[in-house]
């Protein structure tokens, strides 16, 4: 919980608050920053495919240590950056240590650790996630009205150094290896083993593209909102407190929501709730757009933590229900680097096209209406995920052919 909390030092929801400022410090347009932040972030996504299959090969405590040390360091260049090239180097250290790495590291542990209730475990960690959504942003807003934006970002690496480091080297100090399966610890019948797919399977699986759509839409259109907010609240004519306020009714609702969701996973499978995680978060897209009112920020917050929280423990949940947990490391990494890339090709694009003269509020009725063909699409392949998870043996270079007698 404490990885997935700390985080949001690398998420767009924080890192964008000093966006107005660190354009007038660098002379940037809108476009601009989105150009570097989306920069940054796609290297990031690149580097993570690989840097992520440390958490099959280190201890969990020595990968987070040495995730939080990296996330330190991006701190610290973010509030000393004069140039538009340590604006890239900041944005790409915090997309991967923050955004990227603490989250898989917490994730790949998470998933490997629990079986028979990996849905609540997930769903318990994931947590963190909406602490920091609930937190951060109006801790930040106080700090930099206070002490100025870069010194917002000291005070950020000085909290890891001081509260995030010492805590994980004591609560990882021991690894959690599972010794037996749930299914000996309950005193049931085991069945066939089902074997873990490699990296290379998974990518040789044309379903496995078919569920990136869904779950790179929330990182994907989220995003773009919390990115250009405060160009969304200029627009509207809304106010940057106003806003802020609305991200604890956003963690409000992605808590209870998220614990929920663990348990209808453990109960259902994650796979089953993939048609249905989606459809709030389009309604609030369509609000965003539409409606004038102050009090829509609230609104369209509360249904976007409700997909927001459903999405954080489906995705912690679903790959090692699929695909296995021997490689979960190596093949979630493959995930988060589309997750990274989604979230930074959002930025870009948007930016462009509010430079280009295309208002922000019509592009959000464009991810509405996404949002909505991509929930179809998982209702779609429900059967071929099923065939995976209950039989990981089939064979995965030949996914839709049956074998002939």
């Amino acid at each position: 919980m404490l990885l997935t909390f700390f985080s949001g030092f690398g998420q767009t929801y924080f890192i964008s608050l000093s966006n107005p400022q660190i354009r007038e410090a660098l002379g940037l347009s809108h476009g601009g920053i989105g150009l570097a932040y989306g920069v940054a972030t796609l290297t990031s996504a690149f580097i993570l495919m690989e840097f992520g299959k440390i958490v099959d090969r280190l201890p969990t405590r020595t990968a987070a240590l040495i995730v939080v040390a990296g996330l330190v360091a991006a701190c610290i260049i973010l509030a000393s950056v004069q140039a538009v090239w340590m604006l890239v180097i900041a944005f790409l250290a915090l997309r991967l240590f923050g955004q990227g790495m603490m989250g898989h590291v917490a994730m790949v542990a998470t998933g490997k650790w629990y079986e028979a209730n990996r849905g609540r475990a997930v769903s318990l960690v994931v947590l963190g996630h909406a602490l920091s959504e609930a937190i951060l942003p109006i801790l930040a807003v106080s700090a930099m009205a206070l002490v100025g934006w870069r010194m917002s970002w000291v005070l950020a690496a000085a909290a890891l150094l001081l509260i995030a480091l010492p805590a994980l080297a004591l609560l990882l100090a021991s690894e959690r290896t599972p010794t037996v399966s749930a299914s000996a610890s309950t005193g049931t019948p085991s069945g066939p083993v089902k074997r873990s797919w490699r990296r290379s399977d998974v990518l040789r699986e044309p379903v496995f593209c078919a569920l990136l759509v869904g779950v790179l839409s929330p990182p994907f259109m989220m995003t773009a909102l919390f990115f250009q907010q405060l160009h969304l609240v200029e627009i509207k004519d809304w106010t940057a407190a106003a806003f802020a306020i609305g991200f604890t009714l956003f963690a409000a609702t992605a808590v209870p929501v998220g614990l929920a969701t663990g348990a209808l996973i453990d109960r259902f499978s994650a796979r089953a709730l993939l048609p249905v995680f989606l459809l709030p978060m389009a309604l609030a897209l369509l609000l965003a757009a539409l409606l004038e009112a102050v009090w829509a920020i609230y609104v369209f917050m509360v249904l976007l933590g409700g997909t927001a929280g459903a999405a954080s423990t489906i995705s912690g949940a679903l790959w090692p229900e699929v695909f296995g947990v021997a490689h979960l490391g190596e093949i979630r990494a493959v995930a988060m680097s589309c997750m990274v890339a989604a979230s930074a090709a959002s930025p870009l694009i948007t930016g462009l096209l509010i430079d280009a003269g295309v208002p922000f509020t019509a592009q959000l009725l464009w991810f509405a209406a996404a949002a909505l063909l991509a929930s179809g699409l998982m209702g779609l392949i429900q059967p071929r995920l099923a065939d995976i998870a209950l039989d990981r043996t089939l064979p995965p270079a030949q996914p839709f052919r049956k074998s002939r007698p």
